[in-house]
């Protein structure tokens, strides 16, 4: 079992050390206290070991100044302390005072010397503060034991050096360690610097994706044109530094137009100014324009009409649909200053949806005007049907009229053979008469017009009376038969549509039956609770392939003459 404990500094800071919190900045006190065994040593060490030669004058006043250096830092403001500056010159002050105490002393050896620069850089490379406290504490013992091995202890002085490699190692030591943990904060403050910026950057992609994709309902969310294109400048303009928007659409005389705007006054003076001087650039070059300062540009005709409304930068965008320029999306700022590369490449990114929004709407445009004219000239085709139809029926019910008197003998007696041919003209006139009622349903379908007659119908009687209509000898050698039974039930059925229906079956049957049967049935499925009828026939029948479409309006598996 394990444990980790982390001890929290005066300033309120974690460390893994309790003496880290120490090391985070040079601190004044910190400074002055380990400056005085430093400067303490230095001075008995001259004091008691002067070389020949010095003055005690001179002696007295180098270690009364050093003395005082240290002393007049208590009158050093804190803030003084935390820079590199300040205290770095410090150090190098006291590195060459200390050389040069060591320098004029007389109980300077080569070990010593070698002793307190090893001391020196192993303090300095230490990169942990328990590291740092060992060198501290084994420097001085490591020197004594080689100082007392090797006999010179006669030398009173060498009980001043012992504690050099000590006081060295804490005091540069403290200094470099100084320097590595704020080398490291500075490294750790731009590695959370960049951290935040990416951060910033991921929010602020995320920002305009959503704002791309509010950006994009609304574009979408009507196919009119104007109002589409104005909503979308309307949410474009919610995310950008810009001031004004419009877009102008190429006409097919190749000029320039505006369709919609926001925040820009119009006129004619306007509308040459952004539409054909600063889109026309746009139209010409096909590239985005961005522009600064249009007011100081001599070729944009009427720039003060603009500028004075504050519109002093411009970006243009090409519209571009599949290679086809649509027109121009521009937008307008107080200051070039706005004109920044992230919200140049946000509007491009607004161009491709703007453009699919404007051929959108053409394109329901074209379609609502072909439906229109579809729609009036069916209507048309309606009307031209249903007076041909009436106008046909006229002549046709006089002849079917004459056909039936002279039948009937009112207007003389006439010969078989007569009769005969008077029976097929009555026939032909009735087929005739019922071609024309087939063309007016038709037109009543399609004009949806048509409504069902529900009526109680007894489907036997309503067969029966179906049978009855085709009591007449055919001019093919076809039979037609019947099959239903007596017991068939009462329901509500469009008497009049439905024995049209089962009258363009049968008549289609014999139609193209040369010779065979045609055979005419119905029941009544109960558990389906339903009629079904069904007319067969031994004729040429239908491909396969021809049954999805024989179905549709006015077609026939052979429409030619010879079929």
């Amino acid at each position: 079992m394990s444990t980790t404990q982390t001890i929290e500094s005066p300033d309120g800071k974690l460390g893994a050390s309790a003496l880290d919190w120490l090391f985070e900045a040079v601190r004044k006190r910190t400074v002055i206290q380990l400056r005085w065994p430093l400067v303490i040593l230095c001075s008995y060490l001259l004091l008691f070991s002067p070389k020949e030669g010095l003055a005690p004058g001179f002696i007295y006043v180098t270690l009364g100044f050093y003395l005082l250096t240290n002393m007049t830092l208590y009158f050093v403001a804190d803030e003084f302390f935390t820079k590199p500056i300040f205290y770095g010159t410090l150090v190098l002050f006291d590195t060459f005072v200390t050389i040069f105490i060591l320098s004029v002393s007389g109980g300077a050896t080569t070990d010593f010397y070698i002793a307190c620069f090893v001391t020196l850089v192993l303090s300095c490379i230490c990169d942990t503060t328990r590291g740092l406290l060992i060198v501290t504490g084994l420097a001085p013992l490591i020197y004594a034991y080689v100082l007392f091995n090797s006999g010179n202890v006669q030398d009173p002085s060498i009980y001043l050096r012992l504690p050099f490699p000590f006081v060295i190692a804490i005091f540069y030591g403290y200094f470099a360690q100084v320097e590595k943990l704020r080398k490291k904060l500075k490294e750790r403050e731009e590695e959370t610097k960049r951290e935040r910026e990416l951060a910033e950057d991921v929010s602020r992609q995320h920002d305009r994706l959503r704002a791309l994709h509010t950006i994009f309902n609304a574009v979408n969310a009507t196919l009119e044109l104007e109002k589409s294109l104005k909503d979308f400048l309307d949410r474009a303009l919610e995310h950008v530094t810009y001031k004004a928007a419009c877009v102008h659409l190429v006409n097919k005389d190749a000029s320039l137009k505006i369709v919609a705007s926001r925040n820009i006054e119009g006129g004619e003076k306007v509308e040459s100014t952004v539409a054909q001087t600063l889109g026309g650039r746009v139209v010409k070059t096909q590239d985005p324009v961005v522009m600064h300062d249009i007011g100081t540009d001599p070729g944009i005709v009427n720039a003060k009409a603009v500028t004075e409304q504050g519109l002093v930068a411009y970006l243009g965008v090409p519209l571009i649909f599949h290679d086809e320029l649509l027109g121009v999306l521009a937008f307008f700022a107080p200051s070039g200053a706005d004109m920044t590369r992230e919200n140049v490449e946000f509007v491009m990114t607004l161009a491709d949806p703007a453009a699919n929004a404007i051929h959108k709407c053409r394109l329901y445009e074209t379609i609502r005007e072909q439906t229109a004219e579809l729609i009036k000239a069916n209507k048309i085709k309606d009307e031209f049907l249903g007076v041909v139809s009436h106008e046909l029926k006229t002549p046709l019910n006089v002849v079917s009229g004459y056909t039936n008197m002279l039948i009937e003998g009112m207007m003389g007696k006439i010969t078989p053979i007569q009769e005969k041919a008077l029976q097929t003209i009555l026939r032909q006139s009735n087929d005739l008469h019922s071609l024309i009622n087939s063309l007016l349903q038709v037109s009543c379908i399609d004009a949806e017009a048509v409504q069902l007659d529900y009526n109680e119908t007894n489907f036997w009687e309503f067969l029966y009376e179906l049978k009855c209509s085709y009591d007449y000898p055919l001019s093919k050698d076809v039979e037609l038969t019947w099959d239903f039974p007596s017991d068939l039930p009462k329901l509500y059925v469009d008497r009049g549509k439905l024995k049209h229906i089962l009258q363009n079956l049968i008549n289609n049957a014999v139609k193209f039956t040369e010779r065979g049967e045609v055979t005419v049935s119905a029941r009544y499925r109960a558990s389906k609770k339903m009629m079904e009828f069904e007319v067969s026939d031994t004729g040429i029948g239908i491909a396969e392939d021809a049954l999805p479409w024989i179905f549709e309006k006015f077609q026939q598996v052979d429409s030619s003459e010879s079929r």
